[in-house]
């Protein structure tokens, strides 16, 4: 069972990693193109619509960095915290593939995994 754990911590580590390197340049990609798109929208003289925009995008994007923090970094922490055999670990893990299984297919397969393994860390722990 150890290595299903240390497997899974694994997984999570490099899912949280990849997903938050995939935010970090859509967020990039998002800021170096908004501006230029604004640009060709708005007429001359309506710096007042840009403003809103602009106001709208700042929204959007705390809210794109709140879903970041929600999602990939607790899978990222569960990740180490089981390689470290912290007890708070593998929970983290589940809460983090339950929250996976919406990202179809691999957040389905991760969060398969994760409950899998810790239903059997479960089963392991009542027999002892």
């Amino acid at each position: 069972m150890e290595t299903h754990k240390r497997l899974l911590s694994i997984l999570h580590i490099v899912y949280g990693t990849l997903t938050v390197l995939i935010f970090l340049i859509i967020s990039a990609i998002i800021r170096t193109i908004f501006p230029f798109i604004m640009e060709e929208a708005m007429d001359p003289g309506q710096e007042m619509g840009f403003a809103i925009a602009g106001a709208i995008l700042e929204v959007l994007r705390w809210i794109f960095i709140l879903i970041m923090v929600l999602g990939p970094v607790p899978s990222i922490i569960g990740g180490i915290a089981t390689l470290y055999n912290k007890s708070w670990g593998l929970p983290t893990l589940m809460v983090s593939g339950c929250l996976g299984l919406l990202n179809i297919p691999i957040g389905t397969a991760l969060g398969i995994y994760t409950i899998w393994v810790f239903l059997e860390e479960q089963k392991i722990k009542k027999a002892e």
